[in-house]
């Protein structure tokens, strides 16, 4: 049941990268990038369950992974040559927003779950993030839903729910 549910999401994740190479030819070069992000998360997801299983804290493992990743980061970022720091108040609630939102709820959720749930299932349900992307584009930045990456959603969704009742 656990393998029905991987492949069942993986199809809906090819359904949504098809629907966005169809939507604009330019994605194709996002969703490669896109790729390559996958490897990363995949290293640090790795790495927080080795963290985890070997009883680090959650305070503990976002402090340090916050504080690595500014570190390798700020370089780059001033390199960019693009401002650093919002310049509006609405910009600032935005960098709230992600902060607290993607980066301490999110991240701090998924290094909890860590220790609480199967490795793959966990594997399987983060592919839950392009759907709820996809949907706070669309209620947030108006970017619009074709029809066909509604139904990769709902297929990904689908293969979560497989893979939960296979890996109980």
């Amino acid at each position: 049941m656990f393998l029905a549910g991987l492949v069942t999401a993986l199809c809906g994740v090819s359904v949504l990268v098809r629907s966005s190479v169809d939507f604009s030819s330019t994605a194709l070069l996002g969703d490669g990038l896109g790729v390559v992000t996958a490897m990363f998360y995949a290293w640090y997801l790795l790495s927080v369950k080795g963290l985890r299983d070997r009883g680090a804290s959650v305070l503990m493992l976002m402090a340090g992974t916050t504080t690595l990743t500014a570190l390798l980061l700020l370089p780059i970022a001033f390199a960019s040559g693009e401002a650093l720091l919002p310049l509006t108040a609405l910009g600032w609630w935005k960098l709230l927003g992600l902060a607290l939102v993607s980066h301490a709820a999110g991240q701090g959720l998924i290094a909890y779950a860590l220790a609480h749930l199967p490795a793959a299932f966990l594997s399987v349900s983060l592919l839950f993030q392009p759907v709820m992307a996809a949907i706070f584009a669309w209620a947030l930045l108006g970017e619009p839903l074709a029809a066909l990456q509604m139904v990769g959603g709902i297929v990904i969704l689908a293969g979560i729910y497989l893979a939960r009742r296979g890996s109980v």
